[in-house]
């Protein structure tokens, strides 16, 4: 038995980089897992991937800043699994820009796929780990939900919201069973920002956290024992000084 056998996680942004190096950690031990992302062909290979490592997963295709992706994510987990778990809000975008290049709509984009998102998914799994009385919320923020970043203010705006987001649902639901983190990353090896003020030798520089990096620290939140939870977790490479 793995160490979330038995254990249902819904992932968002689960495509590509941190949220498909995670669905493979939580595969590989045992976890059931739904997947919801855009891209359905990326989808399908890592549903593909997850059932190599031995687990069961399905996904579910949509725009995370929509409400009704929430909503039918959560309704396929439940009548597939029969349960909630495990909730990662990890969908995400970011734009290098600075305040005078940011327009009202990259803003309300980011803000949407980034904030919105993590409150529609919360809300909607929420009621499923109460009726358990157990659950564990992974809020994918950033370092930069700690230091604010010249050049990406709405970024910045959208990773603060989201620490206190997860600080505030820590104090209503932790009586109520249900656990939450703030998880804050440095940067990463994935596909992220790249052609938004990211190139693709910034995405391989040596040294950046790897899609697995985040799986494992991400596992070793979901795998404390009942009497303790991990409220914030910061994530730096050891070849990486900030």
């Amino acid at each position: 038995m793995g160490k979330l056998t038995g254990k249902t996680a819904i992932i968002t942004g689960a495509s590509s980089g941190f949220g498909r190096g995670t669905a493979y950690a939580f595969a590989a031990e045992g976890c059931n897992l739904v997947i919801t992302a855009r891209r359905e062909e990326r989808l399908k290979e890592v549903v593909s991937k997850c059932e190599d490592l031995g687990a069961k997963a399905v996904y579910y295709v949509g725009d995370a800043r929509d409400e009704v992706t929430a909503i039918e994510t959560v309704r396929l987990g439940i009548n597939t699994f029969g349960q909630i778990d495990i909730l990662i809000n990890n969908a995400g975008i970011g734009r290098v820009l600075s305040l005078e290049d940011t327009s009202m709509e990259d803003y309300d984009l980011i803000m949407d796929s980034n904030v919105r998102s993590a409150f529609a998914f919360t809300k909607h799994a929420v009621p499923e780990m109460i009726k358990r009385k157990d659950g564990q919320i992974i809020m994918v923020s950033s370092v930069t939900g700690i230091f604010g970043h010249k050049d990406e203010t709405a970024y910045t705006c959208s990773k603060f919201a989201l620490r206190g987001l997860g600080q505030a649902l820590d104090k209503e639901l932790l009586h109520k069973g249900i656990r939450t983190c703030v998880f804050c990353p440095h940067a990463g090896v994935t596909e992220f920002e790249i052609g938004h003020g990211r190139n693709k030798e910034d995405m391989e520089r040596s040294g950046f956290l790897t899609p697995e990096d985040v799986g494992e620290a991400l596992l070793s939140v979901c795998t404390q024992t009942k009497n303790s939870r991990i409220a914030e977790l910061r994530l730096a490479s050891n070849n990486v000084h900030y």
